[in-house]
């Protein structure tokens, strides 16, 4: 192997270990989607639960809004990230498409179980579901963020998120479902989001 080689090959390690390293972006969003789902789990449970009272049919209501206000809050929250240094890193990059992915899987399973419930007559307790997906693509979005950056400790998330999946089933069609997401995404995404918020850097020009 030539010199030219060698030196070619210490770059790209060096680009790669750099970008490991980079403090990951993103932070926000953890907590604007999880603490608004935090929010609409618990409402969602006062509702089945009679806390309030609200038609139980009106939870679409609460999910439609958690929705809306996640999209709005996301677009404000996108501002300015484009001048955080480290933006273009493996890890962050890695770290949105991850997320993107999971946001499409989500939603996309989301119409399949609309579909399926009032064309085909599915049970409604299919909606169930929805969290125990949700939460195991929070799973590999963590796991695979924790693999390719410096924040290891994303694995905690990880596991957190595949333990509440595979325990949902369990709780399927009772209100209490709901209370229990609400604490699995409240510690496995609004925290972690919280804390990676406390690392970003400042734009690079402030």
């Amino acid at each position: 192997m030539t010199d030219s080689s060698n030196t070619d090959l210490d770059y790209l390690r060096n680009v790669a270990e750099s970008g490991a390293q980079a403090p990951l972006i993103g932070g926000r969003f953890l907590v604007i989607w999880g603490g608004l789902a935090v929010i609409a789990c618990v409402a969602h449970w006062s509702i089945l639960a009679e806390v309030i009272p609200i038609e139980p049919q009106y939870v679409g209501a609460v999910w439609l809004a958690y929705g809306v206000i996640g999209l709005l809050a996301n677009f404000v929250a996108a501002r300015g990230l484009s001048t955080k240094p480290g933006i273009g890193s493996i890890g962050n990059r890695v770290y949105r498409v991850a997320w993107q992915y999971v946001g499409i899987g989500i939603g996309l399973y989301l119409a399949g179980v609309l579909f399926s419930v009032t064309a085909l007559d599915a049970s409604p307790v299919l909606f169930d579901s929805i969290l125990t997906i949700a939460l195991f693509g929070y799973s590999i979005a963590f796991a695979v963020t924790a693999a390719l950056s410096s924040e290891k400790w994303l694995y905690g998330p990880a596991w957190m998120s595949i333990a509440g999946a595979a325990l949902s089933p369990a709780f399927y069609g009772r209100p209490e479902l709901y209370l229990l997401i609400a604490a699995i995404i409240l510690f496995a995404a609004v925290v972690p989001g919280m804390r990676l918020m406390g690392k970003e850097p400042a734009s690079s020009h402030e």
